[in-house]
């Protein structure tokens, strides 16, 4: 029974992947497409239309002569994902329907001494209480995670040590993930990529860039760091990946203690551009892609400098300074959220 099981919601998970195009589709293509026999594609369709998943449109009118081929399209409605993410003592968050359109964003702004595990919390409560429909919840934090366990994060301690993916779960009766924002941030940076190859080859795959690229962000409570290797997330085995901070570049000063003090007697473009040539001899990737906060903006050129003065010349990656960071970091949760509705394990990203 286990089994057949197993094949059941792989089987599903095919004929998902096809209609989550947005396309409308009769029984014959997804059985093409999938690979499936026709009966157990029959199955499954009426079964998710019975669930509201999926949505009859009628019959194909271009269909050869006989009895017309019934069209299927997935309705996106049928479920929303929540996509939040906190920065400072605000929680950002957007509401996307199951093929990822925007229905609602916004932000929370905590109350005067709300710790921050409230405030998500909250957040959470009111989108819910607003949309009926949100069914997974994807969220990002600027610290490190590993299973849902926050194990480090600078400037909000009350989450160290909690288990809050599981806590959020409890509380909001929905699946909840959460993750780094740097992973996040680079698997957004990623998968827009991958849509260009995508429309550029046919053939290409729909999961992401087949690059190795780096994101790198310098904010107020210091840097951090996403990448994705040939086109998968970099994973670590507790959630360090990425933990740039920890990073012993002077002396005995780590590269977190130095951007705390405020670059005192090292350049934020010398610091960065060190910690980038370290990252690129391990990673050699293609493109480094740098989120700096206005404050950092004239870092970039000696940021590149530095990296050109320890790197070989052909392992020199393209730098980027003009993506948005925002937009791919929630590019990032929804492509987390919508694999979490589809009920996608964090293997399947790997």
């Amino acid at each position: 029974m286990a089994f057949t099981n197993l094949v059941k919601k792989i089987n599903e998970k095919s004929i998902i992947a096809c209609m989550r195009d947005g396309k409308a589709h009769t029984k014959q293509e997804l059985a093409r497409l999938t690979g499936l026999s026709f009966p157990t594609v029959g199955k499954i369709v009426e079964e998710f239309a019975g669930r509201e998943m999926f949505v009859r449109l009628g019959t194909d009118t271009e269909s050869p002569g006989g009895r017309k081929a019934e069209v299927y399209q997935l309705n996106p409605d049928f479920a929303h994902i929540l996509l939040l993410f906190l920065q400072g003592e605000t929680v950002y968050y957007q509401i996307c329907d199951a093929l990822g359109a925007v229905k609602e964003e916004g932000r929370k702004t905590g109350r005067p001494g709300q710790l921050p595990f409230s405030l998500l919390q909250e957040s959470i409560a009111a989108a819910m209480a607003a949309d009926g429909k949100i069914s997974a919840v994807a969220a990002g934090i600027p610290g490190s995670v590993h299973n849902g366990t926050v194990c480090c994060i600078d400037g909000y301690r009350e989450l160290e040590g909690r288990n809050i993916g599981a806590e959020l779960s409890e509380a909001a009766k929905v699946p909840v993930r959460v993750s780094n924002n740097m992973s996040l941030v680079a698997m957004g940076m990623a998968a827009q990529l991958g849509k260009k190859e995508e429309s550029g080859n046919p053939g290409a795959g729909k999961r992401g860039s087949s690059e190795t690229l780096v994101c790198i962000h310098l904010a107020d409570t210091g840097p951090g760091m996403g990448a994705v290797v040939d086109g998968k997330p970099l994973q670590g085995f507790s959630g360090f990946q990425g933990e740039v901070g920890f990073m012993p570049l002077y002396g005995n000063r780590t590269v977190q203690e130095i951007a705390l003090e405020g670059f005192r007697q090292i350049s934020p473009g010398e610091c960065l551009g060190k910690m980038a040539a370290c990252i690129c001899t391990v990673l050699n990737p293609e493109q480094v892609i740098c989120y700096l906060e206005q404050e950092y903006a004239k870092a970039a050129q000696e940021l590149m400098q530095y990296c050109e003065r320890y790197l070989p010349e052909y392992a020199h990656p393209r730098f980027v300074f003009d993506r948005d960071y925002r937009a791919d970091y929630l590019h990032g949760l929804k492509g987390m959220g919508l694999e979490l509705l589809y009920g996608y394990t964090e293997e399947d990203w790997s």
